[in-house]
């Protein structure tokens, strides 16, 4: 196990899977539990890469969930505290 070494934590806020407070309270949990967080980044999801799956003819898994909002984005910062 290595100690003391920086990390950063990056989550990927996908509405409806991610972004519920219970979830987001329990990630800001564990973050507090760690001891070298130097970051927390939350990244919004987007479907920007649809089209890569469509021109290759296979369905896009996450083509019914919508993209995160700046209002997900910034109740989740208020959430994590960040």
């Amino acid at each position: 196990m290595i100690f003391g070494k920086p990390i950063w934590i990056r989550q990927v806020l996908v509405p409806g899977y991610t972004d519920s407070e219970e979830d987001l309270l329990k990630l800001k949990e564990f973050i507090s539990s760690l001891k070298t967080v130097q970051k927390v980044e939350v990244l919004p999801y987007h479907d920007l890469g649809k089209f890569k799956w469509e021109n290759l003819g296979l369905r896009y898994p996450l083509s019914d969930v919508k993209s995160a909002t700046t209002e997900d984005f910034e109740r989740a910062k208020k959430i994590l505290g960040i």
